[in-house]
């Protein structure tokens, strides 16, 4: 749902706009902190994948196994973020790396019984699981009559 539709361009607008518009207004929604809920209860699980930096741009412009076991910065940051509550932030950095992750996947070297990147996959899997169950509950309790915008490539009859 997150896809919108550009009027003027007649195509897609970029995926990263497009999400960062769509959870900023999700969290808005989420009047039973639905989403709260989940970064809460899985908060190790979101640290982790922070923490992966072969999830990270930074690594990849210099990828050295010194790089490799830095502490990102999104990770450092992420503990204050939890403590002021920010959860837009702590949402972002996380479907960053998950995108990040769908894009290796889709565009890198990673292919089908690959070893390298096991760990990270079922980190990510199970968090954007968590995370899309929360995600359809605020839209089905809080957005249902909400204007979500011009669908990309939406069912034709």
């Amino acid at each position: 749902m997150y896809g919108q539709w550009d009027e003027q361009t007649q195509e897609p607008r970029p995926d990263r706009e497009s999400w960062r518009r769509f959870t900023d207004r999700v969290l808005k929604l989420d009047s039973s902190q639905q989403i709260e809920s989940v970064l809460v209860e899985h908060k190790k699980l979101v640290i982790a994948i922070l923490d992966d930096n072969f999830l990270g741009s930074y690594f990849w412009r210099d990828p050295t196994k010194e790089r490799a076991f830095q502490t990102s910065k999104d990770c450092r940051l992420a503990g204050s973020w939890y403590i002021e509550r920010r959860w837009s932030l702590v949402l972002e950095a996380l479907l960053d790396r998950i995108y990040f992750l769908r894009c290796q996947l889709m565009h890198g070297a990673a292919t089908y019984g690959s070893k390298l990147n096991r760990t990270s996959m079922r980190r990510c899997s199970i968090m954007l699981g968590h995370l899309l169950s929360a995600t359809m509950l605020v839209i089905i309790n809080c957005g249902a009559d909400e204007d979500w915008g011009p669908m990309c490539y939406p069912p034709v009859g």
